[in-house]
């Protein structure tokens, strides 16, 4: 991508769009210039209008950071993508699509030919392939595509957000060959990355956020506006046991609240640690990053680490990019946990990922291509209709032209009847004249018959 080329970048997430403005550095660097976060405002019980609520969030973001609309990379959450991880025999590299189409009809639990699939294939140790297989209702890709170009944004790319947490961590930290645990903690679910070597592993949890509104819900009888209100305002974790509750009632059952869903993820954690470890002969995580709208609750990583027995920090994605001077440090350190996916996204462009899915409908795809191709279709039917009115208008002359010269070529028939009959009448006079002279001719020529005659008469009589 050429220097200086904005980049826009989109999550659309389950409660919130985070939107953020990329360049490159004249050494080819991801620079972030802009970054914005806004809340969809959705009650999780009644989506009917989901589609309306993004078109209007992001448009909204677009015209308060003063963002031009163009193409954007766009990434869909983990939990509406099916993803399957399959080893495949040792084959050709041109034959592998083939084979991963088939393991595709076999392993979506949708009808093949509506839904959209992509495929990676990851680092494998042993002589079998080892590949990431993603797929979504197609139905839903559209419904996020049209929602972004309602709000003035043209969909360039569909990627998948834990794979686009997945490009930031790498970016940011590199390889590394020990076992890190990344939880994006969104609204509605918990998208857990296995990052080992070159192995990435994910599934989703359906324990995130939105489970401590619905608690303290249940414990205050509140409506969920008033216990999203309440839990953004009074949350943390309860460190329980023997430690001495806050003073403020209302703040402790809230913690309580919070205490009782991080308990269910740590079991849900539990078991997916056990399950990579089984199923996918993974190592034990040495580490845990926390990132997503939800990794932010007080003393989360605390209660996390004591659970779990592990270092627990927060990836920043920062370190995968550099920072414009123009962006407001404050407004970038609140969002920072939220751009983990925008940042992923960002890379995508920059240059090439060690994750590259792209769930792009088939549609758009040529529709985009006719888009591209369709200054090339309008010089061509302009230079159509310019050659066809060139030859019309050539005819139109040489038409004009012809009619002058008919009407030239008329006026001198003309002019020559009248002479042609001159003609004729000197003529018939010159043929009375002709035959005037014929007799004269013949009355001279028979003047001198009667003398000879005599004159023979008189040589016979004597």
């Amino acid at each position: 991508m050429a220097k200086g080329k904005r980049i826009i970048a989109l999550d659309v997430g389950a409660s919130s769009v985070k939107l953020a403005e990329f360049s490159l550095s004249k050494g080819g660097q991801l620079v972030l210039n802009q970054s914005a976060v806004a809340s969809l405002g959705l009650d999780p019980h009644n989506e009917d209008d989901r589609s309306a609520y993004v078109e209007s969030a992001v448009g909204e973001l677009l015209a308060e950071n003063g963002i031009a609309t163009g193409p954007a990379l766009v990434s869909v959450p983990g939990q509406s993508v099916f993803s399957r991880y399959v080893k495949l025999p040792p084959v050709e590299h041109d034959k592998i699509y083939q084979i991963v189409q088939y393991e595709a009809a076999q392993n979506v639990p949708f009808p093949i030919d509506e839904v959209v699939w992509d495929y990676q294939l990851l680092e494998s140790s042993g002589d079998e392939l080892d590949v990431l297989l993603v797929a979504m209702k197609e139905e839903i890709v559209d419904d996020i595509a049209l929602s972004v170009s309602g709000a003035g944004l043209d969909t360039d790319l569909v990627d998948v957000a834990p794979m686009a947490v997945y490009n930031t961590f790498r970016q940011a930290y590199g390889r590394t060959d020990e076992c890190v645990l990344v939880l994006d903690i969104g609204a509605r679910s918990t998208d857990l990355i296995f990052i080992e070597g070159g192995q990435v592993f994910n599934r989703s949890i359906p324990v995130a956020g939105n489970a401590i509104t619905q608690q303290v819900m249940k414990e205050f009888g509140f409506s969920f506006d008033d216990a999203e209100a309440l839990k953004v305002e009074r949350a943390f974790v309860s460190f329980g046991g023997a430690y001495e509750s806050p003073d403020d009632e209302i703040a402790d059952k809230v913690s309580k609240c919070v205490r009782t869903v991080m308990t269910r993820m740590h079991a849900e954690l539990n078991r997916s640690i056990n399950f990579y470890r089984g199923q996918q002969g993974g190592t034990p995580p040495s580490k845990v990053l926390l990132t997503g709208g939800s990794s932010i609750i007080p003393y989360l990583d605390q209660f996390l680490s004591d659970k779990l027995k592990l270092e627990v920090e927060h990836l920043n994605p920062s370190l995968a990019v550099e920072i414009s001077d123009a962006l407001d440090s404050e407004q970038l350190e609140s969002q920072l946990h939220m751009l983990s996916e925008v940042v992923g996204l960002g890379l995508r462009a920059a240059g090439d990922c060690a994750m590259e899915l792209n769930l792009m409908p088939p549609e758009i795809v040529k529709k985009k291509r006719f888009r591209k191709k369709q200054p090339a279709f309008v010089a061509a039917a302009a230079l159509l209709v310019l050659g066809v009115y060139s030859l019309v208008a050539y005819h139109a002359v040489l038409n004009e032209r012809k009619t002058t010269y008919l009407n030239e070529l008329q006026s001198k028939v003309s002019a020559l009847d009248g002479v042609a009959a001159q003609v004729n009448g000197l003529q018939k006079e010159l043929d009375g004249i002709a035959a005037d002279i014929d007799t004269i001719d013949a009355i001279n020529s028979n003047r001198g018959v009667w003398s000879t005659i005599v004159n023979e008469v008189g040589k016979v009589v004597p």
